[in-house]
């Protein structure tokens, strides 16, 4: 009878075969280029993963977090189906959205709440309809979220949820987390989780932004009434 030899630990690291763990999952799976150069090098898939939750975690709304997805919403063939907004913070400003190429015959809006904001994302996701869904879902807990990963590994949709960064302290189905935060030179995008080892620091992205991070982050200084003498004027 014949042994197998084992191997050597430099002959093991010279397989193909074999995965580092400090090396990144290349995934084939679908994808969407998320039209940022350095985040596409970072991400697995190089590009947005389709048929899973990817989270985007912030400390509040208006940071940036809808700008870095649109480039890769442009990028999404108008036969995929509908991009859906679930659950939105604020009013949709729909010429903001035409003007940045999303098309609105194809954007749909769903109000919803609570439980019912997560059971909308399932069923829509369901539909099969879906090219892209975006949902704000702040309160949701684990469980929701597993049911709604569930939903997305049946898809080739692409979806993103958007939640606070104090839910980073709690784990998550999602195979993808990353956090925003703002910075003078852009938006600073740090990859909590992933296919692979944690990023090793945040990547500094230039988005597009009605106005500049400088002009945001300035002090409103309440201006110094000027008191004048009335004039005079004849006739």
């Amino acid at each position: 009878m014949s042994t197998v030899q084992p191997l050597s630990l430099d002959a093991l690291l010279t397989r193909a075969d074999l995965w580092r763990g400090q090396d990144a999952v290349r995934s084939q799976g679908p994808r969407v280029a998320s039209g940022f150069a350095p985040l596409d090098a970072a991400l697995p898939e190089k590009g947005w993963p389709c048929g899973c939750v990817s989270e985007i975690l912030s400390s509040g709304r208006g940071l940036g977090e809808v700008s870095l997805v649109l480039p890769a919403l442009r990028a999404l063939a108008p036969e995929a189906g509908w991009i859906v907004l679930v659950a939105p913070p604020g009013r949709v400003h729909a010429p903001a959205w035409l003007a940045r190429g999303v098309a609105l015959s194809r954007l749909l809006v769903v109000q919803a709440s609570g439980q019912d904001a997560a059971w909308a994302c399932e069923q829509l996701l369901g539909s099969g309809a879906l090219a892209a869904l975006l949902a704000w879902l702040p309160g949701s807990h684990p469980h929701q979220l597993r049911r709604l990963q569930v939903a997305a590994g049946k898809t080739e949709s692409l979806c993103m949820v958007f939640r606070p960064t104090s839910a980073a302290r709690h784990p998550s189905p999602a195979p993808l987390r990353i956090a925003l935060s703002g910075s003078p030179r852009g938006l600073m995008v740090d990859i909590l989780k992933r296919r692979g080892p944690p990023l090793s620091a945040p990547l500094n992205l230039a988005i597009e932004r009605p106005l500049p991070w400088q002009r945001l982050a300035r002090r409103h200084v309440t201006p110094t009434p000027v008191h004048t003498q009335p004039v005079r004027v004849d006739a």
